[in-house]
């Protein structure tokens, strides 16, 4: 489930392979509708559980951000930062803090 609250849009549940394609649709639509300067923070502190597919999700909310504006991941789960270096993509994703 995605929530938007202003630029923040607070991530709960999975994303995982079942749940991707939602997650992905609904993330695009909103992570391009933010044109001021700071940009979207995508919360992912509610994040129960990722596979691979969470790393495909991130990158295409990147790319609907658009060139030029700034998007921040915060509460980025364990299991996606390990996941982010796994395929040598940790240089490549905005992982700000990591979830508790």
């Amino acid at each position: 489930m995605i929530r938007e609250e202003g630029e923040r849009l607070i991530i709960e549940g999975p994303i995982t392979m079942e749940t991707a394609a939602h997650l992905l649709d609904s993330g695009r639509r909103l992570c391009g509708q933010v044109e001021c300067s700071a940009g979207r923070v995508i919360d992912l502190s509610g994040v129960t559980s990722v596979d691979s597919a969470a790393l495909a999700v991130v990158l295409a909310w990147m790319r609907a951000a658009g060139t030029g504006r700034t998007l921040r991941i915060e509460g980025v789960p364990p299991q996606l930062r390990s996941l982010a270096a796994l395929y040598d993509l940790a240089e490549v994703l905005p992982l700000g803090e990591v979830a508790q």
